[in-house]
């Protein structure tokens, strides 16, 4: 909807996108065969003798997207410069995107088992997943065979299901559009905003759909809307006369629906086409291309959210030694400083980098200073840096843990390895204990609303590291877990607890006490930042 700009959080805007766009990638094949075809037993077919091919992607079956809706006489709308289609069923718009896993049914959005495909420019769809939420949301009584497979074989007659609602917030005054009843649209009206134009249109008898309305842009001189099921007084809305951003509108009806078409006057950049049920009234938004000072700031919000300052946290330190030595190993905080330093080192060579250490000398450094420390100096990747231990050395564990921090108590072992990190509390002042009074179970749920923002970026770095470290190091992955660390508490940006071994296990320790294998894993560490960089980087200019 079009909005009067007054003030804008434009590092708002973008923490926002970035935070939630999907990165989308595009899977191109060619040159398959396709041995099987897929034959939709109920409803009939309106082209029954419609092919829609069959293939499998390793342990997958796809499905022409396209075949299924020649099939069946349905439109589809595909634009090949975004990935994204769209599919017109009767009662329900699908969305799909090239690259993504996610089907949208209205404003339903539900995950397929695997992504949209393409093959020689064809969109095909993951099969099972895909049909089996078609009968849940579209075509309820769907049966379809693949060679002598068969499923769905009780059969009825075809009709669009009633929309089911469980899991999502009924929209107050929403009604679903029935197909078979005309709304005739009465009168339009104009108004100019800041960033654009909104012209509304008065509907009669009821409302409309987001399904009912389908729109796009012929280069820059045109802008063409179809609404479905509806009709209009073709004079009456054409002899309006609007204003140089829109130099004329022309509305004709062409069987079961009205295509309006705008001359536009200017570049628009976007547009959106929505029902108001509240004002009976069709919606359509266009807005202008961005000014170049909205673009600067704009510009330099993505800056700032760029990869830029690493901040390595070495676990422990001074008069707090960790996890002990034994066998005559060295204990955890100086294995864990060696590591950090010969990472820093690795990190310092990049000049689109900087570094901050939490600690770069045996020095005892309180937990909330550690990430206090992280957050004056804008850091954009918190990396705690630690080794384990158990209480029976006899029967320790061996390999590496990543931690991420929990808003629920976590798995049993999870919660030693917190109590066993967060017990330094106890070494530290009287002025030092007081940062952590309240945090209790309701409070750690607050100081996890900041936590929840940088999650999604804290995974992905989690499971690049997870990746090098199955493909680089010989110790085991123990994989990624969750729990409560105070040391992660507060830190306003992605962070990761690493557990880089255990002390406690001979082999394990004796591997962490050679000068090769620590530089392996700063090397690992090293190349996960990187990559984590190079990805979130390439996000935020997309």
């Amino acid at each position: 909807m079009i909005y009067e700009v007054r003030v804008c959080n434009f590092t708002s805007i973008l923490m926002k996108l970035k935070l939630n766009i999907l990165v989308a990638f595009l899977v191109v094949l060619s040159s398959r065969s396709f041995s099987q075809n897929l034959i939709f037993i109920n409803p009939v077919p309106k082209n029954p003798r419609a092919e829609v091919k069959v293939m499998s992607i390793g342990q997958i079956e796809y499905f022409s997207l396209q075949d299924m809706v020649d099939a069946f006489d349905v439109r589809i709308y595909y634009r090949k410069e975004t990935g994204k289609i769209l599919a017109f069923f009767p009662g329900r718009q699908v969305k799909l995107s090239v690259g993504s896993n996610f089907v949208v049914f209205d404003a339903l959005v539900i995950q397929m088992l695997a992504p949209v495909v393409l093959v020689d420019q064809e969109a095909f769809v993951p099969l099972k997943s895909f049909l089996e939420l078609m009968k849940e949301y579209v075509i309820s009584d769907l049966q379809y065979s693949i060679g002598n497979r068969k499923l769905f074989l009780e059969p009825t007659p075809y009709s669009p299901p009633v929309p089911k609602t469980t899991g999502v917030l009924p929209v107050e005054g929403k009604k679903f559009a029935e197909p078979d009843r005309r709304k005739f649209l009465t009168a339009v009206s104009y108004q100019e905003k800041a960033n654009g134009i909104l012209i509304s249109i008065d509907a009669e008898n009821g409302g409309f759909l987001d399904s009912d309305f389908s729109s796009f842009f012929q280069g820059e001189e045109w802008f063409y809307v179809t609404i479905y099921g509806a009709d209009c007084d073709y004079a009456k809305l054409s002899k309006v006369n609007p204003f140089s951003s829109i130099e004329k509108i022309e509305a004709v009806p062409q069987g079961r629906s009205v295509q309006i078409s705008l001359k536009l006057g200017r570049k628009f950049s976007s547009a959106n086409v929505h029902y108001d049920a509240a004002m009976h009234q069709v919606m359509i938004s266009l807005q202008y291309p961005l000014n170049r000072d909205i673009l600067k700031k704009i510009e330099s919000a993505k800056d700032s959210w760029k990869i830029d300052t690493i901040v390595l946290d070495a676990g422990h330190g001074g008069k707090d030694i960790g996890t002990p030595g034994r066998w005559g190993f060295a204990p955890e905080k100086e294995i864990v400083l060696d590591i950090v330093l010969r990472l820093g080192r690795l990190l310092e060579r990049r000049k689109d980098l900087k570094v901050v250490y939490t600690r770069d000398r045996d020095v005892f450094i309180p937990l909330w200073k550690r990430t206090d420390i992280a957050n004056k100096s804008d850091g954009k990747l918190f990396l705690s840096i630690h080794v384990n231990a158990v209480p029976n050395h006899s029967k320790s564990p061996e390999g590496i843990e990543l931690y991420l921090l929990s808003q629920g108590p976590g798995s049993q072992e999870a919660v030693h390895v917190a109590q066993l990190e967060n017990s330094v509390i106890q070494l530290e002042e009287a002025q030092d204990k007081e940062k952590y009074k309240g945090f209790d179970d309701s409070s750690f749920i607050l100081a996890n609303m900041v936590h929840s923002s940088y999650m999604q970026d804290s995974e992905k770095f989690a499971e690049i590291f997870s990746k090098n470290i199955s493909s680089n190091v010989r110790q085991k992955n123990r994989g990624v877990k969750q729990a409560n660390f105070y040391v992660l508490i507060g830190a306003s940006m992605p962070k990761v607890l690493v557990e880089l071994g255990y002390n406690t296990s001979r082999s394990e320790a004796e591997l962490l006490n050679q000068p090769k294998h620590r530089q392996l894993l700063a090397e690992t560490l090293y190349k996960s930042i990187i990559e984590f960089k190079e990805l979130s980087d390439k996000t935020i200019e997309q």
